[in-house]
């Protein structure tokens, strides 16, 4: 695992620009937390608390963090891409081994759209045990 990862939220904190290198580290989930068919998922804020960490909830789903009201401010998109920048064809589930609420760390270059929305082009992705 590489050093010096920082959280979803303080990832967003610091704005960085295009290309930046990032060494970033979260929960996978989400409302729909994988893309089927491609190795691209959500990654999650640590600090939110999924439903199966608070008491009495029955949640079926619990990475969907239905309970938080400021989800999609802490959570940003994972890519695991070829060398042309491509999301590789594969499940990130199937090509990784990965699974709803794992914490991961993910090395990679921050990649925004024209709408300034923030993602990860993964190089790395490490499970943290």
């Amino acid at each position: 695992e590489p050093a010096g990862a920082i959280s979803v939220q303080e990832l967003k904190d610091v704005s960085p620009k295009n290309e930046d290198d990032i060494v970033v580290f979260g929960r996978i989930g989400g409302i729909q937390p994988w893309i089927k068919g491609l190795s691209v998922f959500t990654l999650v804020d640590s600090a939110l608390t999924p439903c199966n960490e608070r008491p009495d909830d029955t949640c079926p789903t619990p990475w969907d963090y239905c309970c938080e009201a400021d989800l999609a401010a802490n959570q940003t998109l994972i890519k695991v891409v070829d060398n042309h920048g491509r999301p590789l064809e594969i499940g990130a589930q199937k090509l990784l081994g990965i699974k709803e609420l794992q914490t991961v760390v993910v090395q990679g270059k921050v990649q925004r759209d024209k709408k300034g929305n923030l993602s990860v082009l993964a190089s790395g992705v490490f499970i943290r045990r």
